[in-house]
């Protein structure tokens, strides 16, 4: 018993004496002084290569304290300073510190606009690097995630993606958007399903490049589709509440012709036939497919339309119970 006691008491003191050292004791993360980070600033244009081998390592050894010494430094015709501070600088962006790596990528984003050649296109290459970096990161959290993608492929350094899909399977709702921006250029973006709302739109409205975005059964509210197709002028923003008739078809003098009907959908239940031309739904006329597939978009699963269509010279009403699309239907 008395030597369990002896044990608890060393125990506690070695804490205290941690405790003390790590409050009083040097302080290593203490940044150096501003001559000392010149010196080291000033060394990499050493005529020795070593020295300037030392001084490379050092100043990355500091940290984020450097940073604005030496991009101010790397801004110039020195060559060599030019290189090694880039180098360095690049190194911070792969930092674990978010901070410090957001702090270098601001400085090459300076850098890159120098009026000297050398230092804008090093900044430049190794921002373009670092961009593709953090898409191919971004990419494979989403993925990771539950994202669904069909194709990707690099184009001028960027990643660019051909579909992705976030439906069912996507675990993160709102706040896993946030790693869309990160990415390069998505062609076609797919968002399926009620775990997505207006919360998410602070990082829909910073997508870039997207061609065609699919809202299909969010809850993403009509005013949400406005600020988007606001902030993304050319991107074409299509929203369904999840109600399916089944059908393709073309437009036709007199409405949609319809050239397929799904097996087991609401169309084929109702007994519209590839040929029938759709003229009317709810009483509002149908010109073609695009006006069908709009007015379709507005109804949801288990609705009830009325659908005129001709079939030959005959003019026929059919009532309709609207189906549920599925998530890789379009």
């Amino acid at each position: 018993m008395l030597n369990r006691t002896i044990v608890a008491t060393m125990i506690a003191l070695l804490a205290a004496q941690t405790a003390l050292a790590g409050k009083d004791g040097p302080d290593h993360s203490q940044t150096e002084t501003a001559p000392t980070v010149q010196r080291w600033i000033g060394d990499l244009n050493s005529g020795v290569f070593a020295t300037r081998q030392a001084a490379t390592r050092k100043l990355r050894e500091t940290g984020a304290a450097v940073i604005g010494p030496l991009t101010a430094a790397a801004d110039g015709r020195q060559s060599e300073v030019t290189r090694r501070a880039v180098d360095v600088l690049e190194a911070f962006c792969d930092s674990d510190d978010m901070d410090t790596a957001e702090a270098a990528r601001e400085a090459l984003g300076r850098l890159s606009q120098s009026k000297h050649r050398l230092p804008a296109q090093r900044a430049a290459l190794v921002l373009k690097g670092q961009r593709l970096r953090q898409q191919r990161i971004a990419l494979a959290q989403i993925q990771r995630l539950g994202g669904a993608i069909s194709y990707a492929m690099i184009e001028d350094g960027e990643l660019v993606i051909s579909a992705l899909v976030l439906g069912r399977r996507w675990e993160a709702g709102d706040d896993g958007l946030r790693f869309l921006p990160k990415l390069g250029r998505i062609e076609q973006l797919k968002l399926f399903g009620p775990q997505f709302t207006d919360a998410g739109l602070e990082h829909l409205t910073r997508l870039a490049g997207v061609q065609r975005l699919k809202l299909y059964v969010t809850q993403i509210s009509a005013d949400g589709q406005k600020r988007l197709q606001q902030a993304l002028p050319g991107t074409d923003v299509d929203r369904r509440h999840g109600a399916l008739l089944g059908v393709s078809g073309s437009g036709d003098a007199k409405g949609c012709q319809v050239t397929l009907v799904r097996e087991g959908t609401a169309a084929a239940r109702a007994g519209i036939v590839p040929h029938d031309v759709i003229t009317r739904v709810n009483g509002e006329p149908i010109p073609d497919m695009a006006a069908l597939v709009a007015t379709i978009a507005k109804q949801k699963p288990g609705d009830k339309i009325s659908v005129t269509l001709l079939r030959g010279d005959d003019e026929i009403d059919k009532h309709v119970v609207l189906g549920e699309l599925e998530e890789d239907m379009d």
